[in-house]
């Protein structure tokens, strides 16, 4: 419902019960890669839910009526922030690294990265939810933008191109990392809906909404 997203310290309150014993295995195996890939431990972990769609689609942004709801398969976004001494780099692999390569790319000092809609790369997609999420911590006076380097390693279970908006699930969890490392937990759902919708057009996807309202505000 409205309000803001939810931030937990248990997988019992973002997982059913007989999902609990696979996620356990595989968010420990997050933790423990990424500190292997980066030689610190984890700060923190983003996630965002992929969803299906009962009823309605692709007329989402037609403004016809839709039913989707989210579903157990997520995209989860390990993180570690540090202090940029000088241009901020974001270093991001991803736990299925045979196809996913691991990348690396800096910020500008205002924050804007460079996304090429015409390139099929998967880190475009964090980049376009970090330039979204850039927008909102300026609306709300945030200092640091720009400042910050940030080590991430993902794991997603929704499938690439298998109608579960993996696009939308990742690009939330992306704009839910980049505010939450520049120290803000308290994150209106409402406008991360609005911010991941716009950035998502960045990549070339015409979205009505329909997906990330379901990745955020399904409970």
């Amino acid at each position: 419902m409205a309000g803001n997203v939810p931030v937990t310290q248990s997988l019992n309150d973002i997982y059913p019960e007989d999902a609990l014993d696979g996620q356990r295995k595989r968010w420990s195996n997050l933790l423990s890669s990424f500190k292997d890939a980066y030689g610190r431990p984890a700060e923190f972990v983003s996630r965002s839910p992929g969803r299906v769609n009962l009823i309605g689609e692709h007329i989402d942004y037609s403004l016809y009526e839709v039913i989707p709801m989210a579903v157990t398969a997520d995209v989860l976004l390990a993180v570690a922030v540090s202090p940029a001494n000088g241009s901020p780099t974001v270093r991001i692999a991803n736990v299925q690294s045979d196809k996913f390569a691991t990348r690396s790319f800096t910020i500008g000092q205002d924050g804007e990265v460079d996304i090429d809609p015409t390139s099929h790369e998967w880190t475009n997609y964090f980049k376009s939810g970090l330039r979204g999420a850039t927008e909102l911590l300026k609306k709300h006076g945030i200092s640091g933008i720009g400042q910050l380097n940030m080590d991430i390693l993902a794991d997603g279970t929704v499938p690439a191109g298998g109608g579960l908006s993996s696009s939308a699930a990742f690009v939330c969890a992306s704009a839910l990392a980049v505010m939450r490392a520049h120290g803000q937990e308290t994150v209106d759902k409402k406008e991360l809906v609005e911010l991941a919708v716009v950035s998502e057009r960045a990549v070339g996807v015409n979205s009505g909404g329909m997906d990330q309202a379901a990745s955020v505000f399904s409970q």
